[in-house]
């Protein structure tokens, strides 16, 4: 359009017009109509820029939701549950999956009767998945905090931990670092030790200490643990009849409870969760290692016993830090408070 009006004015520049008045009045006309043009195709420019914007956004919703439910099919091994999981149709997780199938050219999943294993190309996105979902949402964090909170900490720990030992830091560390943004996750040892590397995480809790030279490990706690169980006067002797519930303590701790037995004794529950041995003995029976505070109150209403013979056990609890993070020095505040925390609880004792 630009065009055309450039070769009217052109045109009749060249015959030179005999009205003055008109010719005047014609090339203003012509001019005001290319400065519309222009002004039209710039704003159309703009336009198409914020499209482009909203688009991106939009893909990576929706990419993000696809990597969301391919980890949570993973992660159950079932559409059905995944779809309960994520509040969704079973035929919308299938579609999902279906779509991201399709983009990485490759299935994902062999579907068997009652199981879906991960294909090797399933297997090999895993990890890509879990570090793109955590590094966008990250982002959304970060961009997202409150100008006044100038400090953020990311921790993590296992879920054993964040039932008795964690679950009581972070009231302590919110009162005393008043502009502290803090972001949990619950996972499993490697996930964890995965998540420090790729700098996702600043901390984590664990249980049995990483053997790498990349890691600062700290003692910060430590958990009492105590045989119990729903059965009246039990004893160490009675516990392979009443059903030995084998909770994960780590490996030190682990080599105790083996070590109770003159003869190997199958567990007739073997979790790494407390809080799921504790609904197991209470609705059913059984004996498990769990934390003095998690079953204090159930001691009380004597809906457990200690197991009489079995001896009390001590777990350390080690704090995980990760030295070429670059947040690693502004974090030291907190890292030395829960040093502090630590050495005062153990004087006391």
């Amino acid at each position: 359009m630009w065009k055309i009006l450039l070769t009217i004015k052109t045109t009749f520049a060249r015959k030179r017009l005999r009205f003055p008045f008109f010719h005047r009045n014609f090339f203003l006309l012509i001019d005001t109509a290319a400065i519309i043009v222009s002004l039209s195709r710039l704003v159309k420019l703009r336009f198409l820029l914020i499209f482009d914007k909203l688009f991106l956004l939009r893909a990576n919703e929706m990419n993000s939701d696809l990597l969301r439910t391919f980890l949570e099919v993973a992660r159950t091994r079932h559409f059905g549950h995944a779809a309960e999981n994520l509040f969704l149709t079973q035929s919308a997780v299938s579609s999902r999956i279906k779509q991201l199938e399709d983009i990485m050219a490759t299935p994902l999943f062999i579907r068997q009767r009652n199981n879906i294993l991960l294909t090797h190309a399933g297997e090999k996105l895993l990890p890509h998945a879990e570090n793109l979902l955590t590094s966008w949402q990250l982002a959304i964090q970060d961009v997202g905090v409150p100008t006044k909170r100038s400090m953020q900490l990311a921790i993590g720990g296992t879920s054993n931990l964040w039932d008795t030992f964690l679950r009581s830091i972070l009231p302590e560390l919110a009162r005393n670092f008043e502009d502290l943004y803090i972001r949990s996750e619950i996972n499993q040892p490697q996930h964890l030790i995965r998540s420090l590397l790729g700098g996702r995480l600043d901390m984590a809790a664990m249980l049995d200490a990483p053997n790498n030279v990349e890691f600062e490990v700290s003692q910060i706690g430590k958990i009492e643990l105590i045989m119990v169980s729903n059965t009246r006067n039990a004893t160490l002797e009675d516990v392979p009849q009443l059903g030995h519930v084998f909770v994960d303590w780590g490996t030190r701790c682990n080599l105790q409870q083996a070590r109770l037995f003159d003869e190997p004794v199958a567990p007739i529950l073997h979790t790494a969760q407390s809080h799921i041995a504790l609904e197991f003995i209470l609705n059913h029976q059984g004996a498990a290692y769990l934390p003095s505070v998690m079953v204090e109150s159930y001691l009380l209403e004597n809906k457990l016993v200690e197991v009489v013979g079995a001896t009390k056990i001590l777990q350390d609890v080690h704090l995980i830090v990760n030295l070429d993070n670059e947040r690693s020095i502004a974090l030291e505040p907190i890292l030395r408070f829960l040093k502090n925390k630590n050495a005062i609880e153990q004087y006391n004792q």
